[in-house]
Formats: structure tokens, C-alpha cells, sequence
């Protein structure tokens, strides 16, 4: 067992002599350099790399960001144009099919909570929500799909 250990420490000191020797000659520094600065340049470039590719993917998300926005304004304009023709369509009766009814209340629903719309489209669903609701219409709307 002392054999072994003895072993191992005259590499050590065999090995550590071996390494300052290097570090002190011109050419051993030379070496050492030059193996850091291959490492240290393939990580620069690796870096470069990876900024370019986020860079890339920055300007590709707030691409898509401005197209979201744009498409969101279109549908809460959609979803309050819905609500306003179906109001106009039946504010002088002031009774509506239960079908057009139900679309209301889910244009409604997503117009108010995905979208945070405005108070225009409240105003007209409130006189909606006011209105008596035909049923009638309904059946008969089932039954001329039927046909």
C-alpha cells in the first residue's frame, strides 16, 4: 500500500515538475496560450452565434406580437359589429329569437372577458338582455332545418 502512494507522489512531482518547467520555457507558454485562445475563440463565436440567433428571434416575437394586436382589434370589432346589427335588427320589436339571443350572450361573453370591450357594446346588450325572447321563432327555425 506505501508502495502505491509512494508511487503516485513521485508522478505527482514528476508531473508538477514537468508542468512548471512548461510555464516558465517561451514555448511551453506559447502552447498554453495558444490552447486557450483556440478555446476561448470557438466560445466567442459560439456566443456570436446565439446573440445573432436571438436577435432573430426578438424581432420575430414582436412580429407576431404587432400581428396578435392587429388581429385581436379585428375581432373585438367583429364581435361589437354582432352585437350591433343584431340589436338594430330587433330594437323596434323588442323580441328576439332565443337562437339570436344565445349568440348575443356568447359574442357578448367573449367580447367582455377575452377582449375587455367597451362600453358601447354594454349599453347595447343591457337593452338586449331587456327584451322578450321568442321562442316561438326558435321551434320554427328547428323545424325549417328539418325540412
Amino acid at each position: 500500500m506505501e508502495v502505491v502512494r509512494d508511487v503516485a507522489a513521485l508522478i505527482g512531482v514528476i508531473l508538477s515538475i514537468i508542468s512548471l518547467a512548461t510555464l516558465c520555457s517561451k514555448g511551453g507558454r506559447a502552447v498554453v496560450k495558444k490552447i486557450f485562445m483556440r478555446h476561448t475563440k470557438e466560445i466567442q463565436d459560439q456566443t456570436d452565434r446565439q446573440e445573432e440567433d436571438i436577435t432573430i428571434i426578438k424581432n420575430n416575437i414582436k412580429t407576431l406580437l404587432e400581428k396578435s394586436d392587429a388581429t385581436e382589434e379585428v375581432l373585438k370589432q367583429q364581435c361589437r359589429n354582432a352585437i350591433k346589427n343584431i340589436y338594430y335588427k330587433y330594437h323596434k320589436t323588442k323580441v328576439i329569437p332565443l337562437y339570436e339571443r344565445k349568440a348575443v350572450d356568447s359574442t357578448y361573453k367573449i367580447y367582455t372577458e377575452k377582449f375587455q370591450g367597451n362600453s358601447y357594446a354594454t349599453l347595447l346588450y343591457n337593452e338586449i338582455v331587456k327584451w322578450d325572447i321568442d321562442s316561438i321563432s326558435y321551434e320554427s327555425f328547428l323545424n325549417e332545418e328539418d325540412e
